[in-house]
Formats: structure tokens, C-alpha cells, sequence
């Protein structure tokens, strides 16, 4: 019976250990070259780097306006006068690719990273 607690104990220790582990290499691995590219109706308002806290405002001609916020290697859009508000309500982005759109003020926010990409495929 003690023979089986202990391989019991063993086993969970290396799978919480595998767990910390493979959560450390896909959440951590912060690329030092990522930009955030802001582009507003085909216009690139500007570039920023991702590890450099800022917050930036986008206007549009007829006075809206979306508030981009650069913090702890995240983006994320925390205020907008679009009527939906589904720029605000999406999640923060972190990894080059990822992308936060706000179609009422044709606004692209999105994450450029010069790093090579681990996947490099096509699906359907």
C-alpha cells in the first residue's frame, strides 16, 4: 500500500512538474523585437515598441476615437465610442500575429514580430 502512495506521488510530481514547465515556455516567452502597428483606414498611425508602457489615442475625421493601451508587453483597446464596444470587450494580445479590430473607426491594432514563427502551416 505505501509502495503505491509513493508511485502515486512520484507520477503527480512529474506531471505538475512537465505542466510548469511547458507553461513557462509558451507564456514567457517574451520576443524583445515585437511592435504593436496601429493602422487606422489603411493609414499606419504608428509603431511601438511592445515592451515600452503607452498609451496611445486614435481619432477618426468625424471625432471618434479609440484609446490604445500599451502595458506589460500587452495591448489592448480600454476605450472606444463605437457603439458596439467589441474593441473593448477582446481580450489583451501579446503574441506577433495576434490582432484587435475595431470595424466602425476601421482601426487594426496588431502585434509585428520580426522573430521567425515555430508554426509555419496552412490549414482548411
Amino acid at each position: 500500500m505505501i509502495k503505491k502512495v509513493k508511485a502515486d506521488v512520484i507520477i503527480i510530481s512529474c506531471v505538475l512538474m512537465v505542466a510548469a514547465l511547458l507553461f513557462g515556455v509558451i507564456y514567457m516567452n517574451d520576443d524583445p523585437t515585437a511592435e504593436v502597428s496601429i493602422v487606422r483606414d489603411g493609414e499606419r498611425i504608428g509603431q511601438y515598441s511592445l515592451l515600452e508602457d503607452e498609451t496611445v489615442t486614435v481619432t477618426d475625421d468625424v471625432g471618434g476615437y479609440n484609446l490604445v493601451l500599451i502595458s506589460n508587453g500587452e495591448v489592448r483597446v480600454c476605450d472606444a465610442d463605437c457603439p458596439d464596444k467589441l474593441c473593448v470587450k477582446q481580450k489583451s494580445i501579446s503574441k506577433g500575429g495576434e490582432s484587435i479590430i475595431c470595424l466602425p473607426h476601421k482601426l487594426v491594432v496588431q502585434i509585428i514580430s520580426k522573430e521567425e514563427s515555430d508554426l509555419d502551416a496552412v490549414t482548411n
